[in-house]
């Protein structure tokens, strides 16, 4: 999903970060390709598809001009043991990123003995596993690592799991999303993390975190949220985090986001039900100064205290994305 939101609205967005996710338009509306070769078969991804796809959406105005992408950064990663999202399919990602993105810009990490999950440094499942709630505790801090590729020179977090100075929101997200026949599998709520600093501070910078298949909010609550370690780094580093949040749906029965067609055929291109979502997101909170006072009445304020993680059970989360059902 966050390939897909760089590459329809490469106009307002800087870089994206990929943990176990394939190329652009890979699923191409199908979902056997999408429990395929988009996870577990690369070899049968032809990338000048692909390629030939984003070149043709440019060119009737569906996606924004690729040109933008030449400045963007990205990061990359692919655990050593992830058999739901192979290597492979990481590494096509990679080639795709090459037609638009200069390789110098292009960072990635292939060694970790990890299983598919997000990784994180302090919390979650041993590394070698993926189970819920997809979240691996790795002692690798890949939401500090995928953030600093993005915007460069941020100050990392000495430690994770405490208290912040900002709080997480919860907002209404059906304010945001766009009309339409057919399912959008949004839930009716969703999170933002804002650094206090950020309520009186214009400059502040905006990141959107998707969670991935059986972490959305109807199945852990907040806890992907909370545990992932992104809003240590925004603490530290002025960055407001969103993290919107899909339900499940006839079609997309673990809750994913749409990355293979299940909501329209439009589903990767500008005019896609959840990608006019987060671009409404997105507007609504850059294009103010105080994003609280704007939505507050939208939002519900508690303290962000993040809970220790038990001894025996390090917890973690993700914006990996599971295998969807058939």
């Amino acid at each position: 999903m966050a390939v897909q939101v760089q590459v329809a609205y490469s106009s307002r967005i800087m870089g994206a970060g990929t943990l176990a996710g394939g190329p652009y338009h890979c699923a191409q509306g199908s979902t056997l390709k999408a429990v395929g070769e988009c996870s577990d078969e690369p070899e049968k991804i032809v990338l000048d598809d692909l390629i030939a796809f984003t070149y043709e959406a440019e060119a009737s105005g569906d996606i924004d001009p690729v040109s933008n992408l030449a400045d963007d950064h990205v990061y990359l990663f692919s655990g050593t043991l992830d058999t739901t999202v192979v290597q492979g399919v990481v590494k096509q990602l990679e080639s795709y990123y090459t037609e638009f993105i200069p390789l110098s810009q292009i960072a990635t990490k292939y060694d970790v003995a990890a299983d598919f999950a997000m990784i994180t440094e302090h919390y979650g499942n041993a590394c070698d596993t993926s189970r819920t709630p997809y979240i691996n505790d790795c002692d690798l801090p890949e939401a500090f690592n995928l953030l600093n590729q993005i915007y460069g020179n941020l100050q990392e977090p000495l430690s994770y799991g405490g208290v912040l100075s900002g709080q997480l929101l919860e907002f209404d997200q059906t304010e945001l999303e766009p009309s339409g026949v057919g399912t959008s599998s949004l839930d009716d709520t969703g999170y933002i993390y804002v650094p206090d600093k950020c309520n009186d501070y214009a400059g502040c910078k905006v990141h959107i975190v998707f969670h991935g298949c059986d972490q959305g909010r109807e199945v852990l609550v907040d806890e992907f949220a909370l545990n992932s370690g992104y809003n240590e780094v925004a603490d530290l580093n002025n960055i407001i985090v969103v993290y919107p949040q899909a339900v499940s749906s006839i079609g997309n029965t673990r809750g994913c986001f749409d990355w293979w067609g299940y909501t329209n055929a439009s589903y990767d291109l500008k005019s896609g039900r959840q990608m006019e979502f987060v671009k409404n997101i997105i507007d609504r909170v850059v294009s103010v100064y105080g994003i609280c006072e704007v939505m507050e009445s939208q939002l519900v304020h508690y303290q962000c205290v993040l809970p220790e993680p038990e001894p025996t059970l390090p917890v973690v989360s993700t914006t990996c994305i599971p295998r969807p059902a058939v």
